[in-house]
């Protein structure tokens, strides 16, 4: 575990591509707050068990656990560390919301997404596992937490410190980090990754534009003063505008490529999928990958630089 000051990185393991998340631990003079849960999995909670002992404080000794945004593995151990603690969870209504449209029980979301997927051109093969995929998911969120909502515009104290509460959205539509606004320290999520890019995707019953949201995103925080990020994968750094450039200018590429692909003939968002992402993708990653390129393709509709049309029971992209 790394420390700096009274903020402390717990790495969790994550058996899928990512490999690792990193939560926070925020010490305080009345209580531990903990940002961000890992899965509840047997080896997140033996690597939580381990970091507790370690920094020597009991579950009772937890004030409050707060989540940057609803993806299993920021929100899947919320619900049993709250048993193990009786600390409020903090986070945002949209992605509580979001977090039971995905896991619930009852949710239809899993056949929802493989129609939508069929409609955009993926084979009935691949559809087929959308939902089993999806429902997968479920043992590693259960069971939910009874949630305190917080917002943008709030301050939370969190150590002994206040930190303000941002409305970063883009990746999840309720995404929060928080600011400390005296030492210009930003706890990010998955809002600003220093070595990978942040997964924006279009989800049916999410933001219809979620690529639009985050470029707006990064270009409303872009002048907010930070010396140092924490983010949930790779390590703390301190390069907060370089790297808002950066991610800026990986999208706009992105949209060149596309844009250049559908020069050549209108396609569906398969067939721009695999020539942006390529073929060889399991199920997990060819879900990511479509609903990627779905964002993009829909900016593009929407800043009039592409169209969509429905061909039986296909859409195609064409460019403008």
């Amino acid at each position: 575990m790394n420390r700096w000051g009274d903020i402390i990185e717990v790495p969790l393991p994550l058996p899928f591509a990512l490999r690792e998340i990193k939560a926070y631990v925020i010490e305080g003079s009345s209580g531990y707050t903990v940002i961000d849960t890992g899965l509840n999995t047997e080896t997140d909670r033996d690597a939580w068990e381990q970091a507790r002992r370690e920094l020597g404080f009991d579950w009772t000794d937890v004030e409050q656990i707060v989540l940057t945004h609803y993806h299993p593995d920021h929100y899947g151990l919320a619900g049993t560390m709250q048993q193990w603690t009786d600390a409020p969870v903090r986070v945002s209504r949209t992605d509580f919301e979001q977090a039971r449209l995905f896991w619930s029980e009852e949710s239809e979301q899993p056949e929802i997404l493989a129609r939508f997927y069929g409609e955009h051109g993926l084979s009935s093969g691949w559809v087929e596992q959308i939902p089993p995929h999806l429902r997968g998911f479920r043992p590693w969120v259960e069971p939910h937490p009874r949630p305190s909502f917080i917002q943008a515009g709030e301050t939370l104290r969190m150590g002994d410190r206040s930190y303000e509460v941002l409305h970063t959205p883009g990746h999840a539509d309720g995404h929060l980090s928080f600011y400390d606004a005296e030492r210009q320290w930003l706890i990010g999520g998955d809002f600003l990754l220093p070595k990978i890019t942040p997964n924006i995707s279009l989800w049916p019953g999410c933001d219809p534009n979620p690529l639009k949201t985050y470029l707006h995103t990064l270009k409303r925080l872009k002048e907010l003063p930070v010396q140092k990020v924490f983010p949930s994968h790779g390590p703390v750094f301190d390069s907060y505008r370089e790297r808002i450039e950066a991610l800026e200018a990986h999208h706009q590429e992105r949209l060149r490529v596309m844009r250049e692909f559908l020069q050549k003939q209108p396609a569906t968002s398969v067939e721009v999928c695999e020539a942006t992402f390529g073929t060889e993708l399991n199920i997990h990653h060819l879900r990511f990958a479509l609903s990627e390129t779905l964002a993009h393709l829909e900016y593009l509709v929407s800043e009039g630089h592409a169209y969509k049309r429905r061909e039986g029971k296909v859409w195609r992209f064409s460019l403008a």
